[in-house]
């Protein structure tokens, strides 16, 4: 917001938060806690500058909560506490621990824990009041699990052997909830060295749905064990010892000799293990207290990675290969991974280096330096390789030469088109359309997904590979369907086009004229869907064809439903889905059309009245032709009851010129619903007086028993009109 506009908006929160008034300073807070929550959505919170303001009134309304009345204390203290959680101190801690040694408050004690844990957290050193006052609710057992577990997690993150006492106790407890929470505080990696043990008792004694955080512990038990190896087994008690202090360390020493002493062992295993603890997130980093420590290593873990290659090593290279991946390949990893694309039968091991070698396209692609060639040849042999490669290293590296070498990758791809597998010519052409290979290979590309016939192998990221190569839409209520006729199926494409040029309304009238229920329902899509002719070239595109449209909107409706095997989706009622939402569109321009299609319409009256419904909704006023279709539809005693009753809301809703004089005539059906209806209609109309002689006659001659609301309401109308 504008500088002043900002001074005058905290200007306002800050008179309220010292106004002196409970009510005002307690809404006050409640706004900042509100503009606070939404901070987790990513936005700021615009009373941040007076935080210190905040945290004053805050502290003032704990200061003196003893001296409120007791209906204005509870909330005094909820809103002060709040604030404290959000942005309290380490001097707070007296103020809180007072309220947790003495409410009996489940609110308040909540609020409280959640205040100390910020309270706790602020300290160098904690306050021994606030960890008594905190300690002892989470021992108690006469209170609600909710309450221990708060004050258990306000308990967490102190590092402090009596703490850590405190929460092995727990684990005792006869609450569930209490024992998993409190496990849950002994299961970072350097407790688990300690009290394994301990929660490995307890798991197994836990019944498989003890609550979403036991699976954390169980998986807390089993460590990282590493990325490619967990079934794999170090025959060397030293290597597993090594492994088990990596994954359980006792200090960050011990924890980087342990990673030392398998990187740099002669075993194969124990140094892909190390490696996969290095580059996984939950590895290394992960159980270091000071993940920093890991940074020197760095040069060391990649020099090692690379000589796992060099020599080979073929137990670890996926290891290593995942290791230096693309962040960390240079130049001279170009033979390498040449080398090991050509010897490896591993598909992991393959799927890794193609990756790997994505860095280096990526790299080299400058107006300078050149893609190796070589690199090129190993990884486009993946894609072709019809014995070992996966489709899913397939198509890693189709997007790994697209992406990195853009139209450079084209003959690559362009051969996948020809010969590869049909999932991964979906992901060749998929690609070439994201690097703008339409406009380079449009006819090799229309050729593939012609061959399709509307019905692709697979998808591309959720998406219809026929669409990326000819456009969207292909339809709304004819998905799928091809055209057999040949000059209909080039009109079709022709629609798909992204531009509205002379050539796509010829397109457009093409197969509107053509007669084909399917190719007419296929433009009328086209006409009326905002993806469409919309999209194209805006209203302007629409207007060529709206003459014709208009036609056979009226023609269709009056037709049977159409053959079910032309829609895969809508079946038999594709044809007059597509023409009423064209009516509905064609309708906002012209109210009178609607009145063409509901004059000798049967079958389809029940839709046709949803359309007019939407249609007057959107405009917000009527037309004395549809008006008048609407009466004879009210009036009309063939017709049923529901479809009369919403022809008559919308004659009361909607109101033009002879509105009146058809809801006079609906007074004059022998229906009472119909009667009673139209006559509360009138009753509603700034003429109720003119009309109020009829009305009463009516309302006399209606039962006074099980009567309808519409005749208790213009009971009621008239009753208030006489007392007035």
């Amino acid at each position: 917001m504008p500088d002043g506009d900002e001074a005058s908006f905290l200007g306002e929160f800050s008179q309220r938060l010292h106004s002196g008034d409970l009510g005002v300073v307690c809404e006050a807070l409640s706004d900042y806690q509100q503009a606070q929550a939404n901070t987790r959505w990513g936005a700021d919170n615009p009373y941040w500058p007076l935080n210190n303001e905040v945290l004053f009134v805050a502290r003032d309304l704990l200061d003196r909560s003893s001296t409120l009345a007791e209906e204005n204390r509870h909330r005094a203290l909820s809103w002060s506490l709040t604030m404290v959680w959000h942005l309290g101190e380490d001097e707070d801690a007296d103020r809180i621990a007072g309220i947790l040694e003495t409410t009996s408050d489940p609110g308040l004690r909540e609020e409280g824990l959640m205040a100390a844990s910020t309270a706790l957290q602020d300290a160098e050193e904690p306050n021994p009041r606030l960890l008594a006052a905190v300690r002892a609710i989470a021992l108690d057992e006469s209170l609600d699990a909710r309450d221990r577990c708060a004050a258990i997690h306000a308990l967490g993150d102190l590092d402090m052997p009596e703490v850590e006492a405190v929460f092995v106790r727990l684990t005792e407890s006869g609450d569930l909830k209490v024992q998993v929470s409190a496990a849950g505080q002994l299961s970072s990696p350097k407790k688990v060295r300690v009290h394994r043990e301990l929660l490995q008792q307890l798991v197994d004694s836990w019944p498989e749905d003890a609550g979403p955080f036991s699976k954390d512990i169980r998986d807390a038990l089993t460590g990282f064990h590493s990325t490619y190896w967990k079934d794999a087994h170090l025959d060397d008690p030293a290597l597993r010892s090594a492994h088990d202090e990596l994954r359980f360390p006792l200090t960050d020493e011990t924890c980087l000799d342990a990673f030392t002493t398998l990187l740099r062992s002669d075993d194969p295993l124990a140094v892909g293990i190390a490696l996969d603890h290095y580059e996984n997130w939950e590895g290394l980093r992960h159980v270091l207290d000071d993940s920093d420590l890991a940074d020197a290593y760095l040069p060391e873990v990649l020099e090692r990675a690379r000589e796992v290659l060099r020599r080979p090593i073929p137990p670890a290279e996926v290891s290593a290969l995942n290791m230096i991946g693309a962040r960390h390949v240079e130049p001279g990893d170009a033979d390498l991974l040449v080398q090991i694309l050509g010897r490896t039968d591993s598909d992991t091991v393959r799927h890794e280096a193609v990756w790997m070698a994505y860095g280096l396209f990526d790299e080299t692609e400058t107006e300078t330096e050149t893609v190796d060639a070589r690199l090129v040849e190993a990884v486009s042999g993946v894609i072709f390789d019809p014995s070992s490669a996966s489709r899913s290293t397939k198509e890693t590296a189709i997007r790994i030469l697209a992406d990195g070498l853009g139209a450079g990758a084209d003959d690559v791809l362009l051969r996948v088109i020809r010969e590869g597998e049909p999932d991964v010519q979906v992901h060749a052409v998929s690609y070439l359309v994201k690097t703008g290979g339409l406009d380079r290979h449009r006819a090799v590309m229309e050729d593939l997904a012609d061959s399709w016939e509307e019905r692709p192998p697979a998808r591309f990221w959720g998406q219809n590979p026929v669409d990326l190569v000819f456009g969207k839409p292909h339809s709304v209520h004819w998905q799928g369907h091809r055209l057999q006729d040949p000059d209909l199926h080039r009109a079709h494409r022709r629609l798909r086009l992204p531009t509205a040029d002379e050539s796509y309304h010829d397109a457009m009238r093409t197969m509107l004229e053509s007669g084909d229920v399917a190719a007419v329902g296929i433009a009328l899509d086209h006409w009326w869907d905002s993806e469409g002719a919309l999209a194209r070239g805006g209203e302007e595109a629409r207007q060529p064809a709206r003459a014709l449209v208009l036609t056979l909107i009226q023609k269709i409706l009056r037709q049977p439903p159409s053959p079910p095997e032309l829609s895969r989706e809508y079946g038999p009622r594709a044809a007059h889905l597509t023409a009423l939402s064209a009516l509905r569109i064609a309708a906002e321009d012209d109210l009178s059309v609607l009145a063409d299609s509901l004059e000798g319409a049967d079958s389809l009256r029940d839709q046709l009245l949803d359309t007019v419904r939407d249609v007057l909704w959107s405009v917000g006023h009527s037309h004395p032709r549809l008006v008048q279709a609407l009466g004879d539809i009210v009036c009309d005693e063939a017709v049923p009851m529901s479809e009369r009753s919403q022809a008559l809301y919308l004659l009361e809703e909607f109101r033009c010129g002879n509105s009146l004089d058809v809801l006079l005539s609906a007074t004059r059906c022998p229906e009472l619903e119909i009667q009673a209806a139209a006559a509360l209609a009138l009753a509603r109309d700034e003429t109720f007086e003119e009309h109020r002689p009829m009305i009463q006659a009516l309302a006399a001659s209606w039962p006074t028993e099980d009567a309808p609301t519409e005749v208790i309401e213009v009971r009621e109308l008239l009753e208030d009109s006489d007392e007035e």
